[in-house]
């Protein structure tokens, strides 16, 4: 069944826009077969077939559709408009809304939410992660979990002082990494060629910040979630690059 994409004001984060199309065709994909297992272990196994889950953050959509396959009732949210467009492809069983994780408004309670690929760390500080976690609580049912990720800083230390690129028939993306050790905040400048009959240049820069432990569990506590449970990503079972220095957090409502 499709569904509609409806967009859900104030909608601030528009600088992930010329990032979606590179994104769905390069990232999008590998991190959900890490993911997913993981996912299915600490969050859906508690959950009745059917449940409806949000996903925050839900970007190009194809975890969101991952989920949906295995039965759930799923919504997913992103900042992005041209994120939600590809998410409208990808998962097309889903409910999708163009709205910032701080201040979304949905019409509707749900039995679970999870946020995942580190999304969280796109949020540049303490009381953006606060607002997210009171934003995602309120459309939560009473004891409902709550999953999501975000990477340590000897993660980037290790992967966001770099230059690399991509390489495709259809599009190129390089990129300029590095990371801010005092102000924990890691900056990739990007460079995208796309080609529509000419190739077309977009310039961009995307930074996340390494949120400190305390500061992440002292808002969940502020925003009114209990029973905080933490969980290193390889110890769940995410071997390679995607599971070093990387957090699960797991907490209710």
């Amino acid at each position: 069944m499709k569904r509609t994409v409806r967009k859900s004001e104030p909608v601030r984060n528009t600088e992930y826009d010329p990032f979606a199309r590179v994104y769905n065709r390069h990232w999008g994909k590998d991190y959900r077969a890490e993911a997913l297992p993981i996912v299915e272990k600490l969050l859906l196994s508690r959950l009745a077939p059917g449940a409806a889950v949000l996903d925050v953050c839900c970007g190009t959509g194809q975890f969101t559709q991952s989920v949906t396959t295995l039965g759930y009732d799923v919504a997913g949210i992103d900042a992005s408009g041209e994120m939600i467009a590809f998410a409208a492809q990808n998962a097309p069983g889903a409910a999708l809304t163009v709205a910032d994780a701080r201040s979304f408004s949905l019409d509707r309670k749900f039995d679970a939410a999870y946020s995942v690929f580190e999304s969280l760390n796109h949020i540049p500080d303490r009381q953006g992660l606060l607002s997210v976690f009171r934003a995602v609580r309120k459309h939560l049912k009473p004891r409902a979990p709550f999953l999501f990720d975000l990477n340590r800083e000897p993660a980037f230390i290790l992967y966001w002082n770099t230059v690399d690129a991509l390489v495709a028939e259809e599009d190129v993306c390089v990129l300029r990494m590095d990371y801010d050790e005092q102000t924990r905040v890691g900056a990739c400048r990007m460079t995208t060629f796309r080609k529509d009959r000419v190739w077309e240049r977009d310039d961009f820069t995307i930074r996340q910040t390494c949120h400190e432990d305390y500061d992440v569990q002292d808002a969940l506590r502020e925003a009114g979630f209990r029973d905080i449970a933490l969980c290193d990503a390889r110890d769940a079972g995410m071997e390679g690059d995607a599971g070093y220095a990387r957090t699960f957090y797991l907490v209710t409502r």
